[in-house]
């Protein structure tokens, strides 16, 4: 393999720049609007779950799209980040709603009312087997371990964040959460 200077791959360790980056989280926002629209204006026998679990999906990239606009925007800087993140209430401004949103539709298919249909694909060297027929219960039981992570991984976040909030006391915190 060809390794550029000091040994490491071309392309390696480099992060996209402020705009690029920028323009990475319009995208993103704007594909969140586009599944958010789809889910209200969209054909309903096209739908096989209620609007509300697609317009989750799409609020979800919404809220990280914009996320990646701010935190770039208010200067966040990939070398630094402990030094140039946004405080720890505008994160959770952001990642509460968009972990909330995110979790929505794991749940939904995990533990909503209703029958679910599970098909899937195995590929193994030389071997491929598509159309896997998977059972309800196993299926469910994916998505609720998925759903699981995602509401552990947002209490994690959570609980960090809010321990990074300055407490109250002399100097006029403007903290949002105390």
């Amino acid at each position: 393999m060809d390794e550029g200077v000091g040994g490491a791959s071309p392309g390696r360790d480099r992060a996209l720049s402020k705009s690029d980056s920028i323009a990475v989280g319009i995208v993103v926002a704007v594909v969140g609007i586009a599944i958010v629209a789809v889910a209200f204006v969209g054909s309903a026998e096209r739908f096989q779950s209620p609007r509300w679990v697609v317009a989750a999906a799409g609020g979800a990239f919404l809220f990280f799209g914009s996320w990646t606009c701010v935190v770039y925007l208010l200067g966040f800087d990939p070398k630094r980040p402990d030094d140039t993140l946004p405080s720890p209430a505008l994160q959770l401004l952001f990642f509460v709603p968009g972990f909330l949103l995110f979790a929505a539709p794991f749940h939904w298919i995990a533990f909503g009312p209703g029958r679910r249909q599970f098909s899937g694909s195995l590929s193994l060297p030389f071997v491929s087997v598509t159309e896997v027929p998977g059972g309800e219960i196993g299926g469910r039981i994916m998505f609720g371990i998925g759903a699981l992570l995602v509401d552990a991984i947002l209490v994690g976040t959570v609980v960090k964040l809010v321990q990074r909030m300055p407490r109250g006391g002399r100097g006029g915190s403007s903290s949002v959460l105390q």
